[in-house]
């Protein structure tokens, strides 16, 4: 019997909207409202607030050496940085997604989600974009997938930009819609720069789809003429498409989504779009992601929501306890803290902002092991 007690945190409940001191007990990897005997281990969270464990909707951890990728191991941004749970968005297609089981769903003690790609990522000698041609986007395999993954895949990627999809456009968005609504599961939109035009694809998401760099600051996004929200945004988000912060390299513009959420649009899920290439700057952590959203005036509730029951909803795993605090779901809870302290932050347009305080990630426990934060945020 294994029994741990997670004490003087302020827990937020995404779930409830409470936040209050209180003991959360844990036995035998699952929340219980008190434990049966002494706890064996006790988490000290004195000073800090406690949440469900966090997720990371928007994440490249296919680290496989045979592929073409700049990948990271996925503890590298999960548990090392006080992060329960990271989804990887379409690193992996339909060739390469049983090795995606293989390296990294089996090796990581980090919580790991997939969606796969209509096109073909990583693999060696392609030009003009992994899902610029026909033959690149493959829609019987990815279907197929499903079959075989189905425990750890929760959805179809699709990157709606001239850079993956080349002249094939929208018909590699196209397939790509085809191929969610045949397995019933969301769609993920990347979008970027045109073609095709983000108003066409816009148009093809449904309930539950989701946009991921919904807020970067390339020409032809979300804001229009004079820096009005286009209405196929507004329709998606009225008809229920989730909509995905995606931070990456060049894809959050701190402008776009303030003038965003002034017009009244929402942000359900704050992500990274973490790999080797933003690591270091302007990224680096989902914890500094985070610090970048109360920067613009979220109250931490709302952030610790976007990170938590959010993403599991989207890729519907709330049903299975993640996100969640609730008695008798799978532990994975997060620690983390204000830090009262100027700092620094820049978004991927090189635009700087200046914060008095910021979000640091303690420890994160999952099932029955608690793994205190050890890479840097």
């Amino acid at each position: 019997m294994t029994r741990i007690a997670v004490e003087n945190g302020r827990v937020i409940d995404p779930e409830t909207d409470v936040v209050e001191t209180r003991t959360l007990a844990i036995e035998e990897g699952r929340f219980v409202d008190t434990l049966s005997g002494c706890a064996e281990q006790i988490v000290d969270a004195e000073g800090a607030y406690v949440a469900p464990g966090f997720v990371d909707l928007h994440t490249h951890v296919f680290n496989h050496g045979l592929f073409a990728h700049s990948r990271l191991d996925a503890d590298r941004i999960g548990v090392d940085q006080g992060v329960a749970c990271v989804v990887d968005a379409g690193s992996s297609g339909a060739g390469t997604i049983d090795a995606f089981e293989q390296m990294v769903v089996n090796t990581q003690r980090t919580r790991v989600f997939a969606f796969v790609n209509i096109g073909s990522p990583g693999m060696p000698g392609l030009g003009g974009g992994h899902a610029s041609r026909p033959e690149l986007c493959d829609l019987d395999g990815t279907v197929r997938a499903f079959e075989r993954h189905g425990s750890w895949l929760v959805g179809v990627k699709v990157l709606a930009s001239r850079s993956h999809t080349g002249s094939f456009g929208i018909e590699a968005v196209k397939l790509a819609r085809k191929a969610a609504e045949l397995v019933g599961k969301p769609l993920m939109l990347h979008i970027g720069n045109a073609p095709p035009v983000i108003d066409d694809v816009l148009d093809l998401l449904r309930p539950g789809d989701i946009i991921t760099h919904s807020y970067h600051g390339k020409i032809g996004g979300v804001l229009g003429y004079r820096g009005e929200v286009i209405r196929p945004f507004r329709e998606a988000v009225a008809r229920g498409v989730v909509v995905d912060l995606g931070h990456g390299r060049s894809s959050f513009s701190f402008r776009v989504c303030a003038h965003a959420l002034a017009q009244g649009m929402p942000l359900h899920c704050i992500s990274t779009d973490l790999h080797r290439g933003n690591l270091d700057h302007p990224v680096v952590s989902l914890a500094r992601t985070m610090s970048k959203m109360c920067a613009l005036g979220f109250p931490l509730p709302d952030v610790v929501r976007a990170v938590t029951s959010n993403p599991a909803r989207a890729i519907g795993r709330d049903s299975e306890g993640l996100g969640t605090l609730r008695v008798g779901a799978p532990a994975a809870l997060t620690v983390f803290r204000e830090v009262e302290e100027p700092w620094r932050v820049e978004d991927a347009e090189g635009e700087v902002r200046d914060l008095d305080r910021r979000l640091e990630t303690v420890g994160v426990l999952l099932g029955t092991a608690y793994y205190p934060r050890t890479e840097a945020l």
